[in-house]
């Protein structure tokens, strides 16, 4: 096929498999519009019903169905558009089906949401309900001042007015003490309060002014081991410095040390006695200082785990199924221990997905599996399109997987290989996640990079210390202090850049919010990267004096000559002859 419109597929790369992004993007847009869309009609009351959105579907569907005509040697379509139609009709036929699953998915789920009985109760206002609820998270400090301790949960039955209702709704529960000592994750509770649609958060119900709470199974085995193992490790914590317990849990569980609640939890202070001002000065300046993703357990933590168990199992010869089992059975025991996130999910199953890689002998795709990973998350859980955790993790990862190889290339000949690496990751990754960030909050961390520069030699290490305190800490109590101690000494780095470089006036630029300032972000790295791409052609011009010689012209620097340097002088020490 060689001189056609196919010519492109034979010089396809299978490790560069782009073929699944449009499709990821498009099914994402359309669960997202999809969300939107019927939000749009509840709030008209229902006045054209759900007509806006079959419309909507029907387009892209129509659209479709079109596309085998226009290749039709029948109709009179310019021969330029037939062979487009033609070179680019599957990749059309995948991302209209992308979209019209995700979109059926999204649409689904509002529906049943909508018509479920305790969203109706919420809806309607009832002050006193009944509900048996399946707890999905551990309990956590509340962000309301109104409450002690919120945890999230499933309803499973609902009384209100006397009838009682089946129900699958999501909620959020605030309730106070002693009730917060006493709510785990995975248990069954039944709860008298008043349900509420939520003000704010990604739960859609709340459920405030708990009036009673009766156990009615607690969690399984595996969730009560968790749990004791989470409680030994806090206690070892609580034994370190303010900084020591508020980063360390966060830098281990994902969850910032005056978040948790101790099951005895009656005072009137933190879950660990942390001054509750320092604590959140400490927050905001990682915040401000662009590190603030440290805190949160994502594919980073996953990588240190399945690095430090492919090198042990490098170094007892077992075979790579079995090393790959291995990486996959840590993979799922560091989610368990964690607290589970959105970004931990998906960070989760592309673990997964590269240890079945490994295990089948292939190749690990990041970008294809990020695709796979984004599009199932969406049409299982099509909430996930609205999480802002979830797409700050795959852009993330997807800035990552594009531009930290050539940034990497690019930035090696002019400073250290490792320096080099870091920078490229975190710019890869900057550039993806500014645009959301500005939606979340409207302003730019300007010493981000320099921070995630400087701490990043102490991560690894923080991280291994402070899980191999989680591991350790309800055997041995003293080695799991040890374990803590040392993980300490890495974010004692962290606190001093984030309070450095986080707390001044000129740590944060601000910028325009909403979906304006993203457009704007957006436009700006585009200028940048165009701007960018042509300075770096035109030296290339001007200093490439014949353009027809093969390889790559020397560019003197410091660093190549460094390095040329060190290479010669081992080379010629290790290959000269002493005289005895």
């Amino acid at each position: 096929m060689r001189g056609n419109t196919f010519e492109w597929r034979d010089g396809e790369q299978g490790s560069r498999d782009w073929r699944l992004l449009p499709a990821a993007l498009c099914g994402w847009a359309a669960s997202l519009a999809t969300h939107m869309g019927f939000d749009y009609c509840v709030e008209r009351d229902g006045r054209f019903g759900m007509l806006p959105l079959v419309v909507a579907l029907a387009v892209p569907l129509l659209a479709l169905l079109g596309l085998p005509f226009l290749r039709s040697p029948m109709l009179r379509v310019p021969v330029g558009v037939r062979r487009a139609v033609s070179a680019w009709h599957f990749s059309i036929i995948v991302c209209v089906v992308a979209a019209m699953a995700c979109a059926s998915s999204a649409l689904t789920y509002d529906v049943l949401q909508w018509r479920d009985a305790a969203s109706y109760a919420a809806r309607n206002g009832e002050s006193d309900v009944v509900t048996l609820v399946r707890t999905t998270s551990p309990a956590v400090n509340s962000n309301r001042r109104a409450n002690d301790c919120q945890i999230d949960a499933t309803i499973s039955t609902i009384t209100a007015s006397r009838v009682t209702q089946p129900s699958m709704m999501r909620v959020r529960v605030y309730a106070d003490r002693p009730d917060c000592g006493t709510l785990k994750q995975g248990g069954e509770y039944r709860m008298r309060g008043t349900l509420a649609i939520s003000q704010y958060g990604a739960m859609p119900l709340w459920l405030t002014d708990i009036a009673s709470v009766e156990r009615i199974r607690g969690p399984n085995l595996a969730l009560r081991t968790i749990g004791m193992m989470q409680q030994a490790f806090f206690e070892q914590t609580s034994r370190l410095s303010d900084q020591g317990k508020v980063l360390v849990p966060g830098l281990t569980l994902g969850i910032l040390g005056q978040d948790y609640v101790p099951p005895d939890s009656g005072n009137g202070q933190t879950g660990t006695g942390i001054d509750s001002t320092y604590a959140n000065l400490l927050e905001n300046a990682f915040q401000r200082s662009g590190i603030l993703h440290l805190m949160a357990v994502s594919g980073g933590h996953l990588a240190v785990v399945a690095t430090l168990v492919r090198a042990v199992c490098s170094f007892l010869l077992l075979p790579k199924r079995v090393t790959a089992i291995a990486i996959g059975a840590s993979y799922i025991m560091l989610a368990m221990c964690v607290f589970l996130s959105d970004s931990v999910s998906r960070a989760l199953l592309m673990g997964l997905a590269g240890a079945g890689f490994l295990f089948l002998g292939r190749r690990t795709q990041a970008l294809s599996t990020l695709s796979w990973t984004t599009l199932g998350m969406l049409m299982v859980n099509p909430h996930m399109s609205r999480s802002f955790g979830f797409a700050l993790s795959c852009a993330a990862v997807l800035g990552i997987v594009l531009f930290a190889g050539p940034l990497g290339a690019w930035l090696t000949p002019i400073m250290p290989a490792f320096i080099a690496q870091t920078m490229a990751m975190t710019i890869a990754a900057q550039l993806f996640t500014l645009p959301i960030q500005v939606l979340i909050e409207p302003e730019l961390p300007v010493y981000s990079i320099p921070a995630n520069l400087v701490v990043a030699p102490f991560v690894g290490f923080s991280t291994l210390a402070g899980l191999a305190s989680l591991a350790i800490s309800w055997i041995l109590p003293s080695l799991g202090f040890i374990f803590a101690s040392l993980a300490s000494w890495g974010t004692a780095i962290m606190e001093f850049m984030a309070l450095n470089l986080g707390s001044g006036d000129h740590a944060t630029i601000p910028w325009t919010g909403d979906a304006g300032g993203a457009l704007l972000i957006i436009l700006v790295e585009i200028i940048g990267y165009t701007t960018a791409r042509f300075a770096g052609t035109l030296f290339a011009r001007i200093t490439t004096t014949e353009p027809n010689l093969p390889g790559r012209r020397l560019i003197h620097n410091p660093i190549e000559r460094a390095k040329a340097w060190g290479e010669r002088t081992y080379n010629a020490l290790k290959t000269m002859k002493w005289n005895e």
